[in-house]
């Protein structure tokens, strides 16, 4: 009974099972399993240059994805957008436009050279004027452009820069005039060393594969590899590889072609081909050496592992157990349950990682809590000053446009409306404001749209006067007249009405903003209506791209993170009555999720 104890368990399994796995291998291996090792072993040796070509492409696209925004970030840019103008502009201007130029401070960029529509260059901080983009573009960056009206085009070519050939991968693009209906200027932007190394970045140079990229006419854009730096990849790989391409990009195809294994894949665009090329006998080497060596290794591991087995085992045996006995009985309440073991193996660092965990659970839980307050708190405070500012733009082209005007009581009232609107809006750093300023804000950016949009609406505001000094969240009102604008009167001339009604009812403040515009439409009303009932990511992208979007998405996200399921925000849209949003909200100050 005692030996039948002694051989309990794992210990009993180990033994039996590794004299099991040790003998079997020998009498099948040898017959069965050869060729397939030899295929399997060849097989993943491919996959892994394979991959190393996924992970080219995948360097390639995600520095792809922000090369789009890069040069977006030069249209937007308000210095590029005035040269673009019909007027020549003042020689400071285009200094700040030469500046302006080599602000994206991309870490891929080697330099960037801006043609603006009047014929002049932007490079180097030096302005040229009255130059051909014919001179300095290629043919290839040309006839790119003009079948590109304004999206980022990524090309190997040559440029002539100074009077000399340029070549490398340039980013290309029409810069357009965001409002007015002028000739683009051209954007050229070239890409540095740094571009070509990380496309190379996850990918083992150090073998005798060469890897490179290559335009689909077989120009060699850069290379890396090779046990020879002067080896190089022949006319016929590249001519087989333009023909072996995958229908679907990113798919990795491999050939052979002058006794070496050729992997080729291309870009989404179809602009580069990413090609690994590597020498048969490498690809062949491990399955071979791995079956020269497979008969011997199997030996010695049956003789080892039935020797060691049987002296390992026990102690092995004894504080698994143990591991096993005090988690199964963890609750995750009682912390004091500690492992105590001694087995000079990886098992006393379980031990012990087991231990610190016990230890610092209890402080990790209070340290999640004060963690999840803070982000409610950071969130809240972010999602504050997300509020769309189109509308302070637009006021803001109005003031310059009545500024050339002199004696216009408009553009006073403008600007004391504009004035008020931002002190209340910064209100000191504050989340919180009166409530007599949050309908001060309203007023002043219903005075500004009345202003923008002469004769279009007429408004009012009603407020109970005991509930002025109350503090609610600011900035909650004005994204819902600023729709009742937008998208209420989109298709009126004159006529339209904004009623804002506050007041006081069974502990909370209501606050109803009504208007006679256009009707909403059902699927915008219901999801309206059921975004404060889901998660914040949800309510972020209910609306991405859409109608009333943005403004009430950032409302309720706001409010859900101040007062969880103790507020209510409603939509109501009649041709009879017109369209009416109702938000309540709890009178307490510190009113809180519960």
């Amino acid at each position: 009974m005692k030996n039948s104890k002694q051989f309990y368990g794992i210990r009993k399994k180990l033994v039996v099972f590794t004299i099991l796995a040790a003998i079997l291998p020998l009498g099948i291996m040898g017959v069965v399993l050869a060729g397939s090792i030899n295929r399997n072993v060849t097989e993943l040796n491919l996959e892994n240059y394979s991959h190393s070509n996924s992970k080219m492409i995948g360097n390639y696209q995600m520095m792809e994805q922000g090369f789009d925004e890069l040069t977006r970030s030069y249209i937007t840019n308000s210095y590029i957008q005035k040269s673009l103008e019909r007027k020549e502009l003042l020689p400071q201007d285009k200094a700040y436009v030469n500046r302006s130029l080599w602000y994206p401070n991309n870490q891929y960029t080697e330099y960037g050279i801006f043609i603006d529509n009047k014929g002049n260059e932007y490079f180097s901080n030096k302005v040229i004027e009255n130059v051909n983009p014919e001179d300095i573009l290629s043919e290839e960056l040309s006839e790119a452009l003009k079948d590109n009206y304004s999206l980022t085009k990524i090309m190997y070519s040559t440029i002539n820069r100074n009077g000399q050939e340029d070549s490398g991968i340039f980013l290309v693009r029409n810069i357009r005039h965001m409002e007015q209906n002028v000739s683009p200027g051209v954007l050229i932007v070239k890409l540095n060393q740094d571009f070509y190394d990380n496309i190379f970045f996850d990918v083992n140079q150090h073998t005798p594969a060469v890897y490179a990229m290559v335009t689909m006419d077989g120009e060699i854009c850069c290379r890396t590899g090779g046990e020879e730096q002067e080896e190089e990849i022949s006319r016929e790989i590249l001519r087989k590889a333009g023909e072996e391409l995958p229908d679907e990009a990113g798919e990795v195809v491999h050939f052979a072609a002058d006794s070496r294994i050729c992997f080729a894949n291309t870009d989404k665009d179809g602009e580069f081909i990413f090609l690994s090329v590597v020498p048969e006998s490498v690809v062949q080497a491990p399955a071979r050496n791995f079956l020269k060596s497979l008969g011997l290794t199997m030996l010695i591991s049956v003789i080892v592992c039935v020797i060691m087995s049987a002296f390992v085992s026990h102690p092995f045996r004894k504080a698994i157990s143990g591991i096993s006995r005090i988690m199964s009985h963890f609750d995750g309440e009682s912390l004091n349950q500690e492992i105590q073991i001694s087995t000079n193996t990886e098992l006393d660092h379980v031990a012990v990682s087991y231990n610190k965990m016990l230890k610092h659970i209890g402080s990790l839980m209070e340290e999640v809590k004060k963690e999840q307050e803070e982000i409610r708190i950071n969130e809240y405070n972010s999602l504050v000053y997300q509020i769309n500012p189109h509308f302070l733009y637009n006021t803001l082209d109005n003031v310059h446009m009545l500024a050339r005007m002199d004696g216009d009581e408009t553009m006073v009232k403008l600007i004391q409306s504009l004035s008020r609107m931002l002190r209340i809006s910064i209100s000191k750093g504050e989340n919180d404001v009166s409530l007599k300023d949050e309908l001060e804000h309203v007023k002043c950016y219903l005075n500004i749209e009345q202003i923008r949009n002469e004769n279009l609406f007429q408004y009012e505001i009603e407020v109970e006067e005991s509930i002025l000094q109350v503090k609610i969240p600011k900035i909650i009102l004005q994204p819902v007249v600023e729709n009742c604008i937008k998208y209420g009167f989109a298709d009126m001339d004159k006529g339209g009405r904004i009623k804002v009604d506050v007041k006081a009812a069974d502990g909370f403040m209501v606050l109803q903003v009504s208007n006679n515009g256009s009707v909403m439409e059902p699927d915008i009303l219901e999801k309206l209506n059921h975004m404060q009932y889901q998660g914040m990511e949800d309510i972020k992208q209910a609306f991405p791209q859409k109608k009333g979007g943005y403004g009430i998405s950032n409302v309720v996200c706001r409010l859900c993170l101040r007062y969880g399921s103790c507020f209510q925000i409603h939509y109501e849209s009649f041709e009879e009555t017109g369209t009416v949003c109702t938000i309540r909200i709890p009178m307490a100050a510190d009113a809180d999720a519960g």
